[in-house]
């Protein structure tokens, strides 16, 4: 028989994880290659991204991840909306490779890997032991990030519009019961491995130069690190369990 679903009780959440590293080079096995929380790539020398299974959890990358132990959920969820958000350093348009620096009117690396991941990937979804989804990248909204500027198509990168309502919307929710495994894994396709690069032959997926920051008058300035490359995967619903939540099981 059937689990009476008034037994369950429900909250509103965002199940998060976000792949952060210096060097989005394909199969980068350096310091800056590998991803936070990991000692894997950010990128796979295969061209693949992998969220939710790849070691953080919120213990110690609260600010990267809600996932409360290592690809598995801890509890219940429905899963309505999903997002995919490009979270890459702004860059100004003559911070570019291939054109004269001393122009403006370039197009900076961020947009071309942007273009790559978002244009030329697919999302693999898997909640349990089911093969949930294999969609294009360009069907799943940011749902957010940086507001969206004037020059933004040479600035900042998108996957649309960066509205909390710009997301993909499915017709009816994926069910994720606890402890089932949950993965996904952004596929990228080899035709744009080259403009990526790798460490032997390196493309727009290498580390930033340091961001010039100078303030009042000559000789106020300071080299600063720039904000490493960064894609973050948000899956919106609600998390169900039995008890807790402040109420009394039915």
């Amino acid at each position: 028989m059937a689990e009476d679903p008034n037994k369950f009780k429900s909250q509103p959440w965002m199940l998060f994880d976000t792949v952060v590293a210096k060097s989005f080079l394909l199969g980068d096995g350096t310091a800056d290659g590998l991803a936070v929380g990991t000692q894997s790539p950010a990128i796979s020398a295969a061209g693949e991204m992998t969220f939710l299974a790849t070691g953080r959890n919120m213990a110690t990358y609260p600010w990267y991840t809600n996932m409360q132990q290592d690809g598995a959920m801890s509890y219940g969820m429905e899963v309505w909306q999903i997002a995919l958000e490009v979270l890459f350093p702004t860059l100004t348009p003559n911070q570019n490779n291939g054109f004269d620096l001393t122009i403006q009117g370039g197009v900076p690396p961020n947009v071309k890997l942007a273009e790559c991941l978002l244009n030329y990937s697919v999302l693999q979804l898997e909640l349990g032991q089911e093969n949930q989804m294999s969609w294009p990248v360009t069907k799943f909204g940011p749902g957010g990030g940086m507001a969206m500027s004037d020059n933004a198509s040479s600035v900042n990168v998108s996957s649309g519009e960066r509205s909390i309502a710009n997301v993909l919307k499915l017709a009816e929710p994926i069910e994720m019961p606890r402890t089932q495994n949950i993965s996904a894994k952004l596929r990228i396709a080899p035709e744009v491995h080259e403009m990526i690069g790798t460490v032997a032959a390196p493309g727009v997926g290498r580390v930033l130069a340091e961001y010039d920051y100078a303030w009042g008058v000559a000789p106020n300035n300071t080299d600063v690190a720039q904000p490493p490359w960064a894609v973050r995967l948000t899956l919106s619903g609600r998390r169900i369990k039995h008890t807790q939540y402040g109420q009394i099981p039915g």
